[in-house]
């Protein structure tokens, strides 16, 4: 079954890369989107948690290598 946050994250992923298409699945990771940089992992750390309402510790920010890592963070 799909998780039914990764349509909120994809909103996310699209908004802070600027790809309004992109299409986005568990196994989006940073070794396969080089764009997927530092300065972006900030960014979407802080959308995620204004979106979730939740705040990720930093050592599950130092973790996160790809979508599915974000979503095991996710409450």
């Amino acid at each position: 079954m799909p998780d039914s946050r990764l349509p909120r994250l994809q909103r996310i992923f699209r908004d802070v890369l600027d790809e309004p298409s992109l299409q986005l699945a568990e196994d989006f990771s940073t070794a396969a989107h080089p764009e997927w940089d530092s300065v972006v992992m900030v960014q979407i750390v802080l959308a995620v948690e204004q979106e979730f309402g939740c705040e990720l510790e930093m050592a599950q920010v130092a973790e996160i290598k790809s979508v599915a890592d974000i979503l095991r963070c996710l409450p």
